[in-house]
């Protein structure tokens, strides 16, 4: 008979324990945002830890964007208001260490906001409607005025304009999560395209026209219309992306020839 053997005990440290305390009470309401927590050496002294430990423990929740710590007159420790900036920023510390590219975005782009948008069809409202309506006919308005050629500084402001787009439809299924992941993307997106996008008026053009055929797509509240839309712009913005990808590779190796 084979010898039985014990597996050895995952004992948590004592830094891990106070963090995992302190998270429980705020998820279930025990403290809630605004509330101030004890000094650190009355939490030191009532956890029975010493001062690093406790400091250990806070610093873990305040990356989390669960606590902040606060100087001056109302200096203390207080339990955070949870909202989308806090969380997408606990998310961006996890990324920050993954070899995250722009092609990882639009894969998750093209997975979500077609079945976005068709949520969006049932939920969206008059308001959200109007916002849309205002961001493509700023982008329509700006172009006409530019054609045929566009300067670097207005192809950066259209293409945050047509982010912003994308970011309405998210927050027009009003599905928390969704909201909150399509924010998020479009965070990464724009750092991703101000480092490898260049001015290109027909990329502007033919992104504005997307828009405008997935908005009236919306209004006719036509939710398959609207999925075989965005399914259209996602594959020409991949095409773009992939075409830009290769005239920068190109144009590296020709730079390497010289």
């Amino acid at each position: 008979m084979e010898k039985l053997k014990f597996e050895p005990l995952s004992i948590q440290r004592a830094s891990a324990q106070i963090e995992k305390t302190i998270k429980e009470a705020i998820l279930a309401g025990t403290l809630k945002a605004g509330d101030r927590l004890p000094t650190e050496k009355e939490m030191a002294s009532q956890f029975s830890v010493s001062l690093v430990t406790l400091r250990e423990a806070l610093r873990a929740l305040e990356t989390s964007g669960l606590i902040k710590k606060r100087k001056g007159q109302r200096r203390g420790i207080f339990i955070s208001e949870i909202d989308n900036e806090s969380i997408k920023a606990s998310l961006v510390h996890f990324l920050n260490f993954k070899d995250l590219s722009s092609q990882h975005l639009y894969e998750v782009r093209k997975i979500i906001e077609p079945s976005a948008i068709k949520l969006a069809v049932q939920n969206i409202t008059l308001g959200e409607i109007q916002k849309l309506e205002e961001n493509v006919s700023y982008c329509e308005e700006k172009l006409n005025r530019m054609e045929p050629s566009i300067d670097e500084k207005d192809f950066f402001d259209l293409d945050k304009r047509n982010n912003e787009f994308h970011r309405v439809i998210g927050d027009s299924t009003h599905n928390p999560i969704l909201s909150l992941t399509l924010d998020y993307v479009f965070d990464f997106i724009t750092g991703c395209e101000t480092a490898f996008l260049v001015s290109d008026i027909e990329y502007s053009i033919e992104n504005v026209k997307d828009h405008r055929n997935i908005l009236e797509c919306l209004k006719q509240k036509n939710a398959e219309r609207c999925e075989q839309e965005m399914i259209l712009h996602l594959k020409r913005l991949d095409e773009y992306l992939m075409e830009v990808k290769n005239r920068t590779h190109r144009s590296g190796d020709n730079d390497g020839t010289q």
